[in-house]
């Protein structure tokens, strides 16, 4: 299949491709979006490579410690060109610098790939008739995992994990290595580097938990719409790291 856009080829994909269009799923979950009462939609983008629309749901807002609020929200996700799978995803978003920390181990994802997905299917054998009743229960079930997705229990535990994030104290002396370790762990270009550097000292909270908001922050500041919404999910892994990797970043000397 050839994906094409006001007479440019956008993608050349396989014929085991199962088609998700970006117009089908915001069809599904704008609907729902809007039933949520006050829900916001935070951000929105449609890149060369993904659809992204990023929702906030005020009425489910906690502080972490007082005078720092967050608020639930929810990612939605797709790629019609072949660069991933269709995505829901939980958000925290903090009203003090206005981060958005994406969940990602918490997702429900459909893969375009027709063998690539659990079933272990191959849409070549399918009719159009087939795959229209298909795609209109995927679509379904994408409402109905929408509808889920701002769930206040997983809230409330991303929340706990923030809070004990917040006793995680840094104890080097040495943060500018501690950053650039960190950057080496997770990916992060020298330039990314030094704006998460940038926002931990600026921001003065010398925890986990501030650089795991460091990195959110500094994604804010990356031109790429596709590579800011990455660094918001790397966000949450800092956030999320193990005791054991902690503790050897935080023990790096000169």
């Amino acid at each position: 299949m050839v994906r094409t856009l006001d007479g440019t080829a956008r993608a050349f994909l396989s014929d085991k491709y199962r088609i998700i269009d970006n117009y089908e799923v915001a069809d599904a979950v704008l609907p729902i979006l809007s039933q949520i009462d006050g829900a916001r939609i935070e951000s929105c983008e449609i890149t060369d490579q993904r659809m992204y629309i990023k929702v906030v749901n005020p009425r489910l807002q906690t502080e972490v410690v007082p005078g720092d609020i967050v608020q639930s929200g929810i990612l939605i996700s797709n790629s019609e060109v072949g660069m991933g799978s269709m995505a829901i995803q939980p958000l925290v978003y903090r009203l003090v610098c206005t981060n958005g920390m994406v969940v990602n181990d918490a997702a429900t994802r459909k893969y375009h790939i027709g063998r690539g997905n659990q079933a272990g299917e191959d849409y070549r054998l399918y009719s159009n008739e087939t795959l229209a009743a298909d795609s209109k229960a995927l679509m379904l079930k994408v409402r109905d995992t929408v509808k889920a997705a701002v769930d206040q229990v997983r809230f409330e535990k991303v929340v706990q994990m923030m809070r004990d994030a917040k006793d995680a104290k840094i104890t080097t002396k040495e943060i500018p290595k501690m950053v650039e370790l960190t950057a080496q762990d997770y990916g992060f270009t020298k330039q990314e580097s030094s704006g998460i550097l940038d926002h931990l000292i600026h921001g003065g909270d010398f925890t986990l938990y501030g650089l795991a908001n460091a990195v959110t922050r500094a994604a804010q500041d990356v031109e790429s719409y596709d590579r800011s919404t990455d660094m918001e999910s790397v966000g949450y892994t800092i956030l999320n790291m193990s005791r054991e990797r902690w503790n050897k970043l935080n023990a790096v000397e000169a």
